[in-house]
């Protein structure tokens, strides 16, 4: 292609000849340059001849060409050719530190290195891998989303084609996905036996380290910093923070367009916005308020009504001396709010235009901070005690109990985020009952109330709307219905804002799938949010939630829960038969209970008879499919 762009004097030809050969669209390399689709198309069809230097390094960055190749590109525009830094600058925000430009850089002359946080883009020893058709891209880039984590077949599928995949749609994967782990496979520094991407049944899992994944390495970063924030060192964890955020480089896969729109990229992008704030909270606490300040502003201009975005960077253009500046940023979010949503700020937000007046920009002590829910104080609403009465035989699962316990302990002191724990599991495994025995077990230690939320995910009927779900919850917090949002943002902005502070359990129980959760996760770390599901909720990894699959229960305890069950009641209790009922149950805690009110129902029956039904295949799905309509 260099010869090409030697014997091609026009910049628009040019550019349109290295976007084919890409196999990008348009729309998409308009995309990966943060250019306008205009702009790009003006540029191809010659009516802009000469780009300002900003288009071109944004057009030679989208496109990835080497050094040669952008030499030629900016010779046709009749343009000095462009620096190095002016290359892979595009999407830096003016203002970033040169701790940015090194995150930017990271990884790719060092071995393999795989970005995301931005345009999607791989190297292998500085050199760029192509992956070819945007299909194959869109492939890597769902892989990529959550590395790690196993994705199924059918959600490639569901990607490249929705509802009319072709007939060869799984082969077509298999062959993108061989390709893909070729190329990755080929660009690691060291021979090494391990698999780039396994394949099980029919899933792919990436297994790559965070030394080759920006997002992983932003992870690890995050994670450093707030460990060494918990030690008390609060400059280091302002640089692991800073490293942190210099890997974002705009809105992550920007130029996979399979992906825009996909839950997982909304997830990405709270994501940063939680890391964002941490580093805010210690520049404060260092008095170094310049430091993020740049951010935050962007941020909030992303974020026209996210109050706590706002607070920040009301608090940070004080601490930098632009008090008037933090002031009107209040005004037109308490405008913003009045308008649109019909909403007062709330209480972060007045508290830090307060602060600002008051120019007392110290960080709160958290500790000092009194639980409360300030519409339920002056309404004179009850407290929410919404559980539901806890199973009367529970049995077992005392190490799940001990890692529920743990988890509340350790990150409830320590969190600076909302505390998730999400139980995953079949039907009829106990979700919900082990759920309800520990929230009753620990609910003195949410003084402000405990919440229950059944989602309905698994039916009977069509899941719980999240905003009828949200909506409920405000009405049970004692928020007239006439103040109640109509949109989810609204209705989701009100309900954090109320529980900001509260020591509070919310029990989700049920849930559909991550979106169906999102809305209902509080924002404070006092509170904690335990969601049940069939399914394994992998899209609230980035709300830094902690996963436990529930496996069935053992012949022992299945045995225990079975006599209990039956104790007290006029069937024979014959230990070798509670020995055969309770195999035929499968270890299922739904089932053994089904089987014990069978049994006490029909005490002229047998138990040796019982098993033998239960151990037939429908009989066992009926019992299941009766009893899950009561107990996920």
């Amino acid at each position: 292609m260099t010869g090409e762009s030697d014997k091609d004097p026009h910049f628009g030809a040019l550019v349109r000849a290295y976007r084919r050969e890409m196999g990008l669209t348009q729309r998409e390399l308009a995309a990966r340059a943060g250019l306008s689709l205009a702009a790009l198309r003006d540029f191809e069809q010659s009516r802009r001849r000469r780009p300002r230097a900003h288009s071109l390094a944004a057009l030679i960055d989208g496109l990835d060409l080497d050094r040669d190749q952008a030499a030629g590109l900016a010779r046709a525009a009749a343009l000095p050719r462009p620096r190095p830094d002016e290359v892979s600058s595009v999407h830096r925000r003016q203002g970033d530190s040169d701790s940015a430009r090194r995150g930017h850089s990271s990884g790719r002359d060092k071995g393999l290195w795989l970005s995301v946080l931005g345009p999607l883009e791989a190297w292998a020893e500085g050199k760029p891998l192509r992956f070819g058709s945007p299909a194959r891209r869109a492939v890597l880039g769902l892989l990529l989303l959550d590395p790690g984590v196993p994705v199924r077949r059918d959600a490639i599928v569901d990607l490249l084609w929705g509802d009319s995949p072709p007939r060869t749609a799984v082969s077509l994967v298999q062959a993108h996905v061989s390709r893909i782990r070729r190329a990755l496979k080929g660009g690691r520094r060291f021979d090494n036996d391990d698999e780039v991407i396994d394949s099980f049944g029919d899933a792919y899992r990436l297994s790559l380290s965070a030394m080759e994944v920006d997002l992983l390495h932003f992870r690890d970063l995050a994670a450093r910093a707030a460990a060494a924030r918990g030690d008390g060192h609060d400059a280091t964890a302002a640089e692991y923070y800073e490293r942190a955020v210099s890997l974002w480089r705009g809105e992550p896969f920007a130029d996979v367009a399979a992906l825009r729109g996909h839950p997982g990229i909304t997830a990405l992008r709270q994501e940063l916005v939680g890391v964002l704030l941490q580093y805010a909270e210690v520049t404060r606490e260092l008095g170094q308020h310049n430091r993020v300040l740049v951010r935050l502003q962007a941020l909030a201009d992303a974020e026209p009504l996210n109050e706590r975005v706002h607070a920040y960077l009301m608090i940070a253009l004080a601490g930098s001396g632009q008090q008037a500046d933090a002031i009107r940023v209040y005004e037109g979010v308490r405008s913003r709010l009045d308008c649109e949503l019909g909403l007062y700020p709330g209480e972060e937000l007045a508290d830090a235009y307060m602060r600002v007046l008051r120019q007392d920009l110290r960080a709160p002590d958290r500790e000092q901070m009194h639980a409360r829910l300030p519409a339920l104080a002056a309404s004179g609403h009850p407290v929410p005690r919404q559980l539901p009465a806890a199973p009367r035989h529970f049995t077992g699962r005392a190490s799940e109990l001990a890692w529920l316990s743990a988890l509340a302990e350790q990150d409830m002191t320590h969190a600076k985020g909302v505390v998730i724990a999400t139980l995953t599991g079949m039907a009829g495994i106990g979700k919900t009952a082990l759920a309800v025995h520990w929230a009753h077990q620990k609910a003195a230690r949410f003084p402000d109330g405990q919440l229950f939320v059944n989602l309905r995910g698994s039916g009977p009927g069509k899941p719980v709307p999240p905003t009828d779900a949200v909506g409920g919850v405000l009405i049970s917090l004692g928020v007239p219905p006439a103040r109640i949002p109509p949109d989810i943002d609204g209705r989701a902005a009100l309900y954090r804002s109320l529980l900001a502070d509260c020591r509070m359990l919310i029990v989700l129980d049920d849930a559909h799938n991550a979106e169906q959760v999102r809305p209902l996760l509080p924002g404070s770390p006092t509170c904690l949010a335990l969601v049940t599901s069939r399914s394994w909720l992998t899209g609230l990894a980035a709300e830094g939630a902690h996963l436990m699959t529930l496996g069935v229960l053992p012949e022992t305890e299945s045995r225990k829960l079975l006599a209990l069950h039956l104790r007290g009641s006029s069937t024979t209790a014959d230990p070798v038969m509670i020995n055969e009922l309770a195999a035929a149950c499968g270890g299922l805690p739904l089932a053994v209970c089904d089987a014990a009110a069978r049994a006490v129902a029909r005490p002229g029956l047998p138990l040796d008879s019982l098993a033998s039904e239960l151990r037939d295949t429908h009989g066992r799905l009926d019992a299941l499919i009766r009893g899950s309509r009561s107990s996920a």
